[in-house]
């Protein structure tokens, strides 16, 4: 540990003045990210990524991490893929980073900012980057790394642009109340006529800016005449009445969304198994309605995008309704290929145990 952070956490568990143990606090927690992308790394190379027989990536790593801390697949992904970068590529930011002068995200504005570069060039220009970021913040790290690279290589800003116009999405997550978000990620041109678009449907709405926005996106995508209800799949539970894709809603919800014509899925009455291999129709919306979601520890992609799993595998175990599970692709093939073992104890608890022997319940009414 180095000195000035083993005196900040002597002075964190001193205490002192308020604004001290503060910064004090940042300098310490600095130093135990370092050793979090460390042992990350570590946990990289005890388990690496490999092939299935269908030239598919396995990455038995993020799994594990993603369970154990409760992480997003995508959170871990990411993490591990920064400790790689930092210990193996960028070492003075680790090592800055171990010795509390700037914190994660700042090293991780480095590392995105830098990505684009050739080998050596990166390097220096990181040392450089880290002698900026210990007395400036995240966002002006950012912009002083966009004009620094501006300068020193010219065609990486197009390189970089290039490769983020391949990540382009767009996003939809559950809001509480009955209410969503979503979000896209777009070329800046894209964004500009989408929005000039959005604004031109919206100049004829009487309502307040935001909502009148809102109205004209909805009715945009949907080609609907706003103000019209949109039918949707409504299902009936035990507990109450859910949205399909988004969980509880409020009765009163639930009964205007009924007036417009709604699939309603009753979800009270469990189908009867199938012979073979694959769910009929009516089981396998069942099981995915059921479940809403992903069972693997902590993933929350939707039923409606999932494979459906046989715990037990076919023809050991059935095609029925307390055999079944949704599950991603990803964990699909981490359950098939990286030696994760699942067991149904009933009632849609499901128990995953890990290749090293860590176990993780998830219920069937997990959010």
């Amino acid at each position: 540990m180095d000195e000035n952070v083993g005196a900040a956490l002597d002075l964190l568990l001193s205490g002192g003045d308020a604004l001290d143990v503060v910064v004090a606090a940042e300098r310490v927690k600095a130093w135990v990210d370092a050793r979090q992308l460390q042992a990350l790394h570590v946990l990289g190379g005890e388990q690496p990524s490999f092939l299935d027989d269908t030239g598919r990536l396995i990455d038995p790593a993020t799994g594990e991490a993603a369970a154990a801390l409760r992480w997003s697949t995508g959170a871990a992904r990411e993490r591990i893929d920064l400790a790689g970068i930092l210990v193996e590529d960028l070492p003075g930011v680790f090592e800055a980073l171990e010795r509390g002068l700037i914190d994660a995200g700042r090293a991780r504005e480095i590392m995105v900012g830098t990505c684009e570069l050739a080998a050596d060039v990166r390097v220096w220009l990181a040392g450089q980057a880290v002698e900026y970021a210990m007395t400036h913040t995240r966002g002006q790290v950012r912009a002083w790394l966009a004009r620094r690279i501006a300068r020193i290589d010219p065609e990486a800003a197009d390189r970089k642009h290039r490769a983020r116009v391949k990540k382009r999405c767009v996003r939809l997550w559950a809001d509480p109340d009955g209410m969503a978000t979503i979000s896209a990620y777009l070329s800046a041109e894209e964004a500009q006529a989408v929005w000039a678009s959005l604004r031109g449907a919206a100049a004829g709405i009487d309502a307040p800016w935001d909502v009148a926005n809102a109205d004209a996106f909805v009715g945009l995508m949907t080609g609907t005449v706003v103000g019209t209800l949109i039918p949707v799949t409504v299902l009936q539970t035990s507990a109450g009445e859910e949205l399909a894709g988004y969980g509880p809603i409020s009765p009163g919800h639930a009964a205007k969304l009924r007036c417009v014509d709604s699939t309603l899925i009753d979800l009270t009455v469990v189908p009867e198994p199938s012979g073979g291999y694959r769910p009929a129709p009516r089981l396998a919306r069942w099981v995915r309605a059921t479940h809403r979601h992903c069972r693997f520890p902590g993933c929350r992609r939707p039923g409606s995008q999932c494979d459906l799993d046989h715990v037990v595998p076919f023809p050991a175990g059935g095609t029925c309704a307390d055999n079944l599970a949704p599950l991603c692709r990803y964990h699909h093939r981490l359950k098939t290929h990286a030696n994760w073992r699942v067991q149904a104890l009933g009632g849609g608890h499901l128990r995953w145990t890990s290749p090293r022997g860590r176990t993780y319940d998830t219920f069937l009414h997990d959010p």
